[in-house]
């Protein structure tokens, strides 16, 4: 005898276990959390931090090789190292971004629900400690010898670090998959003195509102910061794009 119901089970996965060390490894980086160049642990070590076998590990990484967000090194300074974007995963993200970009306005409209209001809860929250820490982020990113990968970076930590604050760890939570789905978008656009000027002034607007615990003012200016975000995202790689296309086939 069958039964109908009025709403949908998922279907089991078969993920594998190497599928969910590869997950975590790879939201690592890319939310900058493991920094390009830097050097990941042996295999016999990751093994016993995720508590699996070498083998299970090996094609976790082997599957991050792949997608060329890491690269195995011989030699006396041999091992597994972090990369940065290359030309052809440059070119890959671009065009993965654009077709998928009707996915990407779902995300950045979840975006502007979620993040506003960890603001709003971090206004009120927020402490003497995490709000050095912004100040120090936004310092570093000023600097003039602050890179691009660094720049990026310290972007990631500023809004990591308001979503923590709000002291509600489903909106942490929440942030850090958003943050997953859109770094590659974000790490595409370009990276100059008035992207860091520009940065750094509604960065600074959101702190202000913070330390004098305006929930409202941080509410509304972390969602125009977002809604300017998804604009610029749109104007340069889909939009731009576009342009190119229909340049070329002239």
């Amino acid at each position: 005898m069958s039964s109908t119901f009025s709403f949908r089970f998922e279907k089991v996965s078969t993920k594998k276990v190497s599928e969910f060390i590869r997950e975590q490894l790879e939201e690592a980086i890319i939310l900058k959390e493991l920094m390009s160049e830097e050097q990941l642990p042996a295999e016999r070590d990751l093994a016993e931090i995720f508590n699996v076998s070498r083998i299970t590990v090996r094609e976790a990484l082997s599957s991050l090789e792949e997608k060329g967000l890491i690269e195995k090194r011989v030699g006396a300074k041999g091992g597994t190292f972090v990369l940065p974007l290359t030309a052809n995963s440059h070119k890959r993200t671009r065009e993965e971004i654009k077709r998928d970009w009707a996915q990407m306005l779902k995300v950045f409209e979840y975006r502007t629900i979620i993040e506003p209001e960890g603001a709003f809860l971090a206004a009120e929250r927020i402490t003497a400690g995490e709000l050095e820490l912004l100040e120090g982020y936004m310092q570093q990113s000023i600097e003039p010898d602050c890179t691009r990968e660094w720049f990026r970076a310290l972007d990631v930590k500023f809004h990591l670090t308001i979503a923590k604050a709000s002291g509600n760890p489903y909106c942490e939570r929440a942030v850090r998959q958003i943050r997953t789905k859109i770094n590659p978008a974000l790490d595409l656009m370009p990276y100059d003195d008035r992207i860091r000027t520009v940065n750094h002034g509604v960065h600074m607007e959101i702190l202000e509102a913070l330390k004098a615990h305006d929930q409202s003012k941080s509410r509304e200016t972390m969602k125009r910061h977002i809604e300017f975000s998804a604009d610029a995202i749109y104007a340069r790689l889909v939009s731009e794009s576009d342009k190119n296309e229909g340049d070329d086939s002239k």
